[in-house]
């Protein structure tokens, strides 16, 4: 019987299959961590770690390991804001003035604090202690401690629910999409943006973020989402290739069918992966550049603001709010 147990917990999340290939032993940091690729779907570490370690994990460690701190930095908010405006016009058609919005997992709050300037009511979700407390204090938004599975809201509370990079740190994720759904109203919208396991834009061993779970191509994170039973409405790629974005609805249930041919060409991709292929790409170099830049340049004009809200105010108070669900998509700050 224990045995049983054993292979049952190390089965995939997704299609439950225990038949996997090891894509690495090491995370992007050097130490010990095994992530293997489904042969039906998706990426996941082994063993799985619980849940309640997890969200005792986020809570208190996650932040100061991975960004170094308890509150966020004057550029980190430059650089959330102008993220959040990106991810504002990729909602274009889905929002209205007066939408009750959740965004699951909202850290240090910048997607929130422009969704109410544009007149929603909004709503976070967020496990760690000094985030939160610095999105209530300094920001004024509401944000709900602890992780999805503890919160109560009442059915058909909410028009939209984000789930921006977040849905890859949980490790049920079937279930944790079920359970955002069973709160939106029967015209809402979930909305969810991952890491793409299929890119190519970071160094082969510097892909696999020790907080990082599961790992989803666009067959694997479709097939999430179906097997939750929503309906897909689009399924984007970051023009850099490194993000997935999913829009998906209540119903009808779907079939859900993995595309066995699309994990066959990620698993043949992987065996090909090299760190030779990754510093021959142009796209390496100006990718490498730009990011320099952005380093620069964030904290260069973050001083310019007497407090990380008057950053969010000079957005608010722009035409970037005002026009954002009008405007093209076009890439997203890097």
């Amino acid at each position: 019987m224990r045995e049983r147990h054993e292979a049952l917990a190390d089965a995939c999340p997704l299609c439950g299959g225990q038949d996997a290939t090891t894509l690495t032993e090491r995370d992007r940091a050097g130490q010990p961590l095994t992530v293997v690729l489904c042969l039906g779907c998706m990426g996941r570490v082994r063993p799985m770690p619980s849940a309640k370690g997890l969200l005792q994990y986020y809570q208190s460690h996650y932040r100061p390991d991975y960004k170094r701190r308890r509150e966020p930095a004057t550029h980190h908010v430059l650089r959330g804001a102008r993220t959040a405006v990106w991810r504002l016009r990729r909602l274009r058609g889905l929002l209205r003035p007066g939408a009750c919005v959740l965004d699951a997992g909202c850290g240090s709050g910048e997607f929130l604090y422009l969704l109410r300037a544009m007149g929603c009511k909004v709503a976070g979700i967020d496990p760690d202690d000094g985030y939160r407390g610095y999105v209530e204090r300094e920001l004024g938004l509401t944000v709900y401690a602890g992780g999805l599975h503890e919160q109560t809201f009442p059915p058909a509370t909410f028009d939209v629910i984000t789930l921006h990079h977040v849905l890859e740190h949980l490790p049920r994720p079937v279930e944790s999409l079920r359970h955002l759904a069973a709160w939106l109203r029967p015209e809402g919208w979930l909305v969810v943006e991952v890491p793409n396991l299929a890119s190519r834009a970071e160094h082969p061993a510097r892909r696999f973020h020790p907080a990082h779970v599961t790992y989803f191509s666009s067959t694997a994170l479709k097939y999430a989402g179906e097997q939750a039973g929503l309906t897909g409405v689009s399924l984007e790629t970051s023009p850099d290739g490194g993000n997935l974005w999913a829009v998906f609805r209540q119903g009808p249930p779907a079939s859900p069918m993995i595309d066995r041919g699309a994990v066959a060409q990620l698993a043949e991709a992987e065996r090909r992966c090299s760190a030779l292929c990754y510093y021959l790409s142009p796209r390496t170099w100006d990718r490498t550049r730009r990011r320099l830049w952005r380093m620069v340049e964030e904290r260069l004009t973050a001083r310019r603001f007497p407090s990380r809200r008057a950053i969010l105010d000079s957005f608010c108070d722009s035409k970037e709010i005002v026009h954002a669900v009008d405007a093209d998509v076009s890439e997203p700050p890097r």
